[in-house]
C-alpha cells in the first residue's frame, strides 16, 4: 500500500509510545483521545473500544475514570481540532487521515462503522 499525504513529508510513528501517552494523565484529555486513536489504530485507522476500556485508558493518576460526559466532551473537542475524524465515538476512535495511515496484511474492518473487507 502506498502512503500518500498529498505530497507532504512523512515518517513512522511508534504506536506503543502513543498508547503510553494516552494513559499518561499529565496530558490534557483531548490529546489523550488523539493518542489513543493513533495508538490502537488498525489498518484503516479505526481504534475499537467499548466505553469501559476507553475510560480505563483515560483514568487519572489515582485510577479515577473520567465520566462518560467528560469523555464525550473531549471527543467532540478532538473532532473540532481535527485530531480525530468526525465519525469517531467512544466505541471507535478514528485517527485523522491527515496524520495517520497504515497498510499491510490483515483485515481492514470496523464493526462499529460497518466496514468489512479484507486485503
Amino acid at each position: 500500500m502506498t502512503i500518500n499525504f498529498n505530497g507532504d513529508p512523512w515518517g513512522g510513528i511508534n504506536q506503543a509510545a502513543q498508547r503510553r501517552r494516552a494513559k499518561d494523565p499529565r496530558h490534557l484529555l483531548v490529546y489523550r483521545i488523539e493518542f489513543a486513536a493513533i495508538g490502537w489504530a488498525n489498518n484503516i485507522g479505526h481504534s475499537k473500544f467499548d466505553g469501559l476500556t476507553l475510560a480505563q485508558i483515560l483514568a487519572d493518576e489515582r485510577g479515577n475514570q473520567p465520566s462518560r460526559q467528560n469523555i464525550n466532551k473531549a471527543i467532540r473537542k478532538a473532532k473540532e481540532l481535527g485530531l480525530i475524524e468526525p465519525e469517531s465515538n467512544a466505541r471507535c476512535l478514528v485517527a485523522s487521515r491527515r496524520v495517520f495511515q497504515r497498510g499491510g496484511r490483515g483485515a481492514y474492518t470496523c464493526q462499529e462503522h460497518g466496514i468489512s473487507r479484507s486485503r
